[in-house]
């Protein structure tokens, strides 16, 4: 079972990367850290796209020599995500489309 202590610290640092528009490299660790863990533990199937969107959205940031533009270019998704992350804590609802459906167009 996901700690729900877990999502809320991704959803709360997805959250601060949209509000700052800007992301420190110990911000994009500390995410990835999470992303990593959440990948190991049973998890909603119908959220899985979401952790895969965020994980690949890390992975661009990590490489991205300006990562505070690509958080701005993102903001959309932060948005989504954080919004998709409330969904996964309160234990219901379903995302509309997944990773595999978008084709990572988004990312």
């Amino acid at each position: 079972m996901v700690s729900y202590q877990i999502l809320e610290q991704l959803q709360s640092l997805v959250k601060q990367l949209k509000e700052k528009e800007e992301g420190t490299k110990d911000e994009i660790n500390k995410i990835e850290g999470i992303i990593k863990s959440l990948k190991e533990e049973p998890l909603n199937e119908n959220f899985s796209g979401t952790i895969q969107e965020i994980d690949a959205f890390i992975e661009t940031a990590k490489e991205s020599k300006e990562t505070n533009e690509l958080i701005k270019y993102h903001k959309l998704n932060l948005s989504r995500w954080t919004e998709e992350l409330s969904l996964l804590i309160d234990g219901g609802g379903k995302v509309t489309f997944d990773y595999e459906q978008r084709k990572g167009r988004e990312i």
